[in-house]
């Protein structure tokens, strides 16, 4: 299929965080950027108020990113259920809809896990890295690689990210990139048996082996 344009979802982990995600808000919504926040549970309990601020914008998506931030590789089915259905709660009670789907803490995803969480698992094809080198230039740099159908891997609680955020928005719009929620930019195979995805064009069932 050929493409008129070129599209890309902004994915943000960890959030919210009440250093740096009314930061990363400000930003979005003063330039009505579609993104996606992939939530922690135990930070949605403690800033209510953020993610209630992000759900009302209208612009936004919602993963879920676990209640605890565990990797769910030494998880059994139980244990990634009840991480799950906790972050589910506290999410439905705040924006009104539960997340259709998950982004694994750390990426780290497999056949197993994907069948213990038996949904869409969210990983990337594109990672700043802030939590690596804690530097917003360098965020840029990464994020100038940028592909069609790339999802980006940024983190609302990462300050080197909140302060990237604008020159990278300014750099992928000059690209003339299109920004897109993670299902907007997936679209309809979002609703297929659940695969892991990295990209809009890329998806498997075997795991996050970048």
């Amino acid at each position: 299929m050929v493409r008129l344009m070129k599209e890309v979802a902004l994915t943000f982990d960890d959030g919210p965080w009440g250093l740096t995600t009314p930061k990363v808000l400000d930003e979005l919504i003063k330039r009505r950027i579609p993104a996606t926040f992939m939530i922690w549970g135990e930070h949605a309990v403690q800033y209510p108020d953020i993610l209630l601020r992000a759900a009302d914008s209208g612009l936004f998506a919602f993963g879920n990113h676990t209640f605890t931030h565990p990797s769910l590789l030494s998880k059994t089915a139980a244990e990634i259920s009840d991480e799950l259905r906790k972050t589910d709660d506290i999410v439905k009670t705040l924006t009104g809809v539960a997340p259709e789907f998950v982004r694994p803490p750390f990426g780290d995803a497999n056949e197993q896990t994907l069948e213990f969480v038996n949904r869409p698992v969210i990983c990337w094809s594109l990672d700043t890295e802030s939590w690596n080198h804690h530097d917003a230039a360098l965020c840029l740099e990464k994020a100038k690689a940028a592909k069609d159908g790339d999802i980006i891997l940024m983190h609302d609680f990462q300050e080197a990210d909140a302060d990237a955020l604008p020159a990278i928005i300014d750099f992928l719009s000059s690209e003339d990139f299109v920004f897109k929620t993670v299902p907007d930019l997936i679209g309809a195979k979002l609703l297929d048996e659940p695969y892991i995805y990295y990209s809009r064009d890329e998806r498997d069932k075997v795991g996050f082996a970048k």
